[in-house]
């Protein structure tokens, strides 16, 4: 009875690890990914700051999201999957955001040059001036 029991619990045990599955094949390359998002997020941007209907601007932001999936030939079933497939992996989420943010910091460097300004260090954000009792 003993050994019947023992073998039970290292059978729980076994089951209770936490398994990492595979990404299914058919995702989008994390690569490709990161171009996309960060085309996302930039066409937001964009749409945000120019429409004052939120309307509008979802019907316009939606068609974006269709000429930009379209530009790197990836459906959006494929997308919505991958995207899907991301959320249930929060670190790797987090990960792929990572270098989407460093990618758009890029593309605003490289337009801040473009349109004539010096960009930003780091360090260099004015801050605003620290608070002083009366």
């Amino acid at each position: 009875m003993k050994r019947l029991f023992c073998i039970l619990f290292c059978f729980s045990l076994l089951g209770c690890q936490k398994q990492t599955p595979k990404p299914p094949e058919n995702l989008v390359t994390k690569e490709k990914m990161v171009q996309i998002l960060a085309d996302v997020h930039e066409a937001e941007a964009r749409i945000e700051s120019k429409m004052n209907y939120p309307d509008t601007a979802m019907m316009t932001f939606n068609h974006a999201q269709k000429l930009i999936l379209k530009k790197h030939g990836v459906s959006e079933k494929k997308f919505r999957d991958t995207y899907d497939y991301y959320l249930e992996h929060l670190v790797e989420m987090d990960k792929l955001y990572e270098i989407i943010i460093d990618t758009l910091s890029v593309r605003e460097s490289k337009a801040k040059i473009k349109e004539g300004q010096a960009p930003e260090a780091e360090g260099d954000a004015q801050q605003p001036a620290p608070y002083r009792a009366l």
